[in-house]
Formats: C-alpha cells, sequence, structure tokens
C-alpha cells in the first residue's frame, strides 16, 4: 500500500471487489483513499500501483502486507503449485515492492518501507513450512535492506502484527489426515487473535516516529493481550464460530 505524507493513500489487493469495498469504508470515515486491482507477483502490476500513487502527488510510505497461507501438512506431500503460489506472494510481492519504491525513495532522499512479518519468522514450524519459511524470507530481506540503506534517510521497518482475525485464518486448507490437528487453532485464535485495526496500530508508530526500526512484540506482551482477549470474551465468541477447514487429498492421482 503505497502513501503520501499529506494524508492520500493508494489501497491494493488482488480482489477488485475488496478494494471497492475498502475504499467506501475508509472514504465514509473521511479518509482520503482509492484503490486498483494489484497481483503483487507481477512486477507489472506493482509498477502499476506505483504509477496510480504518483499520480496523486509524492510517494513517501509503502507497506507490503499482501500475504497468503498454504495448505497445512507436511512438506513431503504439500502440492507444488500450492508451495509456488505462497512464495510467489509472500516473497515475490515483498520483493516487487521493495525494488519499486527503494529507487524512488533514495532519489527523495527519504521514504518508509514497511515489510509484513508473520509466524515462522523467527524459526521452523511445522505443517506450515511454505508459510514459515516465506516470512523467515522477508524478516532476513528486510534486515539485510536495513544494512544497504543505512545513512540514505531511508528507513525499512519489519513489523510482526501477531495473528489478525482475518480470512486468512477463519478459512484454512489442509491436507487429508491432518485437518484434525487444527481444531487447536480456534483456541489460539480466541485467546491471541486480534481485528486489523488493532493489528496495523504499531504501523502508525514506525512511520511517524524517530526509531529506526520496529521492535517485535515481546513474549509477555503476547500473553497479556491474551489474558485481555478472554477477560473480554473473545475466546468464547470464536468457540461458537467453527473454522471453516477444506481438506484437500494431495495423494489423489488424476
Amino acid at each position: 500500500m503505497p502513501w503520501g505524507r499529506v494524508g492520500s493513500g493508494v489501497l491494493a489487493s488482488r480482489s477488485s471487489a475488496d478494494v471497492v469495498d475498502a475504499v467506501d469504508r475508509l472514504s465514509a470515515e473521511g479518509i482520503s483513499v482509492t484503490g486498483s486491482r494489484c497481483d503483487t507477483g507481477e512486477m507489472a502490476d506493482v509498477e502499476a500501483l506505483r504509477d496510480e500513487a504518483l499520480n496523486r502527488g509524492t510517494l513517501d510510505i509503502w507497506v507490503n502486507n499482501a500475504g497468503t497461507s498454504g495448505i497445512y501438512g507436511p512438506t513431503a506431500s504439500t502440492p507444488v503449485d500450492d508451495f509456488t503460489r505462497v512464495v510467489r506472494t509472500n516473497i515475490l510481492g515483498t520483493f516487487h515492492g521493495s525494488r519499486v519504491a527503494l529507487p524512488l525513495f533514495l532519489a527523495q532522499g527519504h521514504g518508509d518501507l514497511v515489510n509484513v512479518y508473520g509466524q515462522g519468522d523467527q524459526g521452523p514450524v511445522a505443517m506450515q513450512n511454505a508459510y514459515a519459511s516465506s516470512k523467515r524470507w522477508v524478516r532476513q530481506f528486510t534486515e539485510t535492506l536495513r544494512m544497504e540503506t543505512k545513512g540514505t534517510g531511508i528507513r525499512v521497518h519489519g513489523m510482526n502484527p501477531g495473528l489478525v482475525m482475518t480470512d486468512l485464518l477463519d478459512h484454512v486448507t489442509s491436507q487429508a489426515g491432518y485437518e484434525q490437528r487444527l481444531s487447536a487453532l480456534q483456541v489460539v485464535v480466541g485467546l491471541w487473535g486480534q481485528g486489523p485495526e488493532a493489528a496495523a496500530r504499531p504501523l502508525l508508530d514506525l512511520v511517524t516516529s524517530d526509531t529506526p526500526e520496529f521492535r517485535d512484540l515481546t513474549k509477555a506482551t503476547l500473553v497479556t493481550r491474551g489474558l485481555r482477549n478472554v477477560l473480554a470474551g473473545r475466546l468464547r465468541r470464536a468457540n461458537r464460530m467453527p473454522l471453516d477447514i477444506t481438506v484437500v487429498d494431495t495423494n489423489r492421482q488424476d
């Protein structure tokens, strides 16, 4: 998502309907924003998004937050096209956005680039190798960019928002025979899940403060958030909302 310091932003999503919905909701709140469909796995789409932002003024903030999860299950039976899909969005999408924004930031001598981490950025996660490994890559990629842009006036941030209650968590795909292991996910989301608005708040601190980089959430912070959510009744509500799990037989020969 590109943004200018004048408060005008450009949103993007692979779904045109999602873009229209987000723009309508933000516009109703008095926020100046436009949007366009963009597949971050396609460099041409990301360049077009940049051009749309520049048509509205300067480009000062770029957020790479497009992400997708893979099929839950062991790597040995993970479909190749599914693993490739995760890499295309989470890794190539982050690279494309960074590659498009950084030359502009370097030319103007300032800019904030934000890359979003996720589960796995600190280490391996069994049964989620595609997603977890991609987020580990995003962390190292971001830390490398920090080194390369040091002293240029550009700030490269990494942000792990924690568990965010979106369709990525509500709709899960599992390899056949492993779907029962996902039953604990409902409890975890109930304990530590948060809405998109709360999850995005630290981003404001990144781009409005003088702090050179974002500090990851500590374990104490996560536990405190979990207790607060339980007291708010989020766990009880989540228990009445079963996960939408799609089971895929990865061993079937068509």
